[in-house]
């Protein structure tokens, strides 16, 4: 006991001697900052300096350091030191450094939604894009003066001219902001990739240089010359400056906030906002967004997308991205976009290797709106899927061109439909549609999916528009399906009734069984809804929990169990044609309970498909939504009569005979009727 005791007081005395420790030596202590170390004890002016004044430094470990391509010296160093030594959670939201000309860092500090152990735990805290990792190491001078120690995950690179004598230039370019980085960015290493005199030039001939020397804690984005192949006019320079808000790329964490930009009028309102999007090699990749909402003559509504090429450039009025392109200006057309945008490339690719006739409508077309696959959607599909319709010319096509609609589409004009049951537009992929649910009605910011082939995906960038269209970048490839029957039902927001109801006694656990296959007939909400109005007993019943029995039933009634049978296949049992590779006999199939049987009934009807059941006649609005495991027909009515919902002594309902186990699914072709 005696010897643990004595163990427990010289780690504590220990403690007490490394905390009273001068900054050097607190530094010289830690063994994630050992490249730090070399570098200060390289230079002895800024040795003596962390030895006898008081002062803050947020320094980068090891690993950050070993990652740095830049200059590694004092120069370096003295750009993560400040003379005031703050607490991390005391730290205000800027600070003048030690580096020539004290240029700024920014603080962000951001919820991190963990408990405070220390004082700052429950922060995210971010010096300009550096995220503080370990903090509040207290040191004292020899002096006697208060120091401090923050560990940080990046290095903090500033923007001084390098390569150059200091002497020898205006000492205003040692702090630049925005308009000393446009005047001389050779100074700063902006050139070749990186040059931005084509801007320069643009900001130069409309005298608009007074935008770039603002006061206060501005972001400013900047295009290279290789992205500028247009007119740029005053109003577009202004729609690259977000004033009032510092926005480093890492502390920008929903990519749904939107910042107002200078050209924000009464005619012409334009949002900026950023976004990370991880590459398909697990690479961060920043963009910029521009959003117009109100338009005047010259500018058009809609989204431009923007890569950040070397972003976090801090400045002595807040922070400067170089972007790969200008914001609010639209392309020549889709294809253009698709070219462009680093992380469409391999939906790009796709439609380059595989269909060129597609790509010439891109060219041509006077009206197309494209729903492209980001890179990180095509990390959810399955590999060996996709390679097996890549084999087939004809599969390939269909699946590339189930994502274009030949027409500009937006999300306003699906707002505007939003009202419309089953909202539905029909695609270049013969015979599919693609189907569309508004889940936010804030008309700024809109959640919307679109639903292809049973394949739902929700639009994270829209109206990235072109001189002939639209694109909208959604996190799904749309036609290879991915989920089971169960999760199809678990995540369509208009089937959660069917969903719901299937739950009890866990009927729809098989449904997860990727072994197995359905076939399954889904009413919707709407659907549901109806029944609730006309059978009013009946419906609460089925919904209390407390009739599993029947729920079953009525489920098992919708079911095609052991086999999938796409639309196509059903219209080929109801004319009597040959269904490939189904073992079945014409017109008649198995169901989970009892039989059901399928005639051809030809009205002219306008290529609808309905089935009917005892006199129920419901129509299918949304056919072929493939899964892994099955194929969802949705229908627009449940399949159920009240004497289905009774009560006896047996528990069991009374057989209704063979007409309630008839039903019957019959086409309706387009063909003539619109001539009629």
């Amino acid at each position: 006991m005696t010897r643990k005791l004595l163990l427990a007081v010289g780690l504590l005395l220990y403690a007490s001697l490394v905390e009273s420790a001068d900054l050097l030596e607190l530094i010289a202590s830690k063994p994630a900052l050992s490249q730090v170390k070399k570098i200060i004890e390289a230079d002895d002016v800024l040795s003596s300096l962390l030895r006898t004044k008081s002062y803050m430094a947020f320094l980068p470990n090891d690993k950050a350091l070993n990652g740095y391509q830049g200059v590694k010296d004092s120069i370096l160093i003295s750009y993560h030191l400040s003379n005031l030594p703050y607490l991390v959670q005391e730290m205000p939201d800027e600070l003048n450094t030690d580096l020539a000309g004290n240029p700024r860092v920014y603080i962000s500090k951001l919820p991190s939604g963990r408990p405070s152990t220390t004082g700052w735990e429950h922060l995210h805290v971010y010096i300009n894009d550096a995220k503080v990792i370990d903090a509040n190491h207290e040191a004292i001078s020899s002096r006697g003066m208060k120091q401090m120690l923050h560990i940080v995950d990046r290095v903090i690179t500033p923007t001084v001219p390098r390569g150059i004598d200091f002497s020898q230039i205006d000492s205003i370019y040692l702090n630049p902001d925005a308009q000393k980085l446009i005047e001389k960015p050779r100074y700063y290493g902006l050139e070749g990739s990186l040059s931005i005199s084509e801007f320069e030039g643009r900001v130069n001939a409309l005298n608009l240089h007074d935008v770039y020397n603002i006061s206060g804690k501005n972001t400013f984005f900047i295009p290279v010359d290789a992205g500028i192949n247009t007119i740029i006019d005053k109003q577009v320079i202004h729609g690259h400056v977000v004033p009032g808000k510092v926005l480093f790329t890492r502390t920008v964490q929903d990519s749904k906030e939107e910042f107002e930009s200078l050209a924000f009028t009464d005619n012409l309102k334009v949002f900026i906002s950023m976004e990370n999007v991880s590459s398909f090699n697990n690479e961060d990749q920043y963009y910029a967004k521009s959003k117009t909402i109100a338009s005047d003559v010259a500018h058009m509504k809609g989204t431009a997308l923007a890569r950040i090429v070397k972003g976090n450039i801090p400045i002595k009025n807040g922070v400067a991205h170089l972007i790969d392109r200008p914001l609010m200006l639209v392309a020549t057309n889709v294809l253009a976009i698709l070219q462009k945008t680093a992380q469409l490339s391999m939906f790009y690719d796709l439609i380059r290797n595989h269909d060129s006739g597609l790509i010439n409508v891109m060219t041509v077309a006077k009206s197309l709106t494209i729903f492209a696959p980001s890179n990180e959607a095509f990390k959810k599909v399955n590999n060996r899927q996709l390679e097996q319709i890549q084999l087939n010319t004809e599969n390939i096509s269909r699946l590339l061109r189930l994502h274009v609609v030949e027409r500009i589409l937006t999300t306003d004009e699906l707002m505007d439909r939003n009202r419309e049951p089953n909202l539905q537009v029909p695609t270049l992929s013969k015979g599919q549609n693609l189907y569309f649910a508004i889940n936010s009605l804030d008309p700024k910011s809109p959640v919307v999916t679109v639903e292809g082939a049973g394949v739902t995906g929700t639009l994270t960038t829209a109206n990235v528009i072109a001189r002939n269209g639209a694109v909208h970048i959604v996190d799904r490839l749309l036609g290879i399906p991915s989920q089971t029957v169960y999760e199809k039902l678990a995540t369509d927001p208009i089937l959660s009734a069917t969903f719901n109801l299937s739950q009890q006694e866990g009927w729809n656990e098989k449904l997860k069984n990727r072994d197995e296959q359905f076939t399954l007939f889904v009413p919707t909400n709407d659907a549901w809804a109806e029944i609730r109005r006309t059978m009013p007993s009946a419906y609460k019943k089925l919904f209390m929990g407390s009739f599993a029995y029947h729920v079953r039933n009525i489920l098992e009634r919708h079911m095609i169990a052991n086999s999938v049978f796409t639309l196509e296949e059903l219209l080929s049992l109801t004319t009597n044609a040959t269904v490939s590779g189904k073992n079945i006999l014409q017109g008649r199939l198995n169901m989970t309970r009892g039989k059901v049987y399928f005639q051809a009934r030809v009205t002219q009807s306008f290529g609808e498909y309905y089935t009917d059941w005892n006199g129920v006649r419901a129509k299918v609005i949304r056919p072929d939504l493939k899964c892994v495991n099955g194929v969802v027909h949705v229908i627009d009515k449940v399949m159920m009569m009240n004497r289905d919902v009774t009560v006896s002594g047996s528990a069991v309902p009374a057989a209704s005979g063979l007409a309630s186990l008839v039903a019957t699914f019959f086409t309706v072709a387009f063909a003539r009727a619109l001539h009629h």
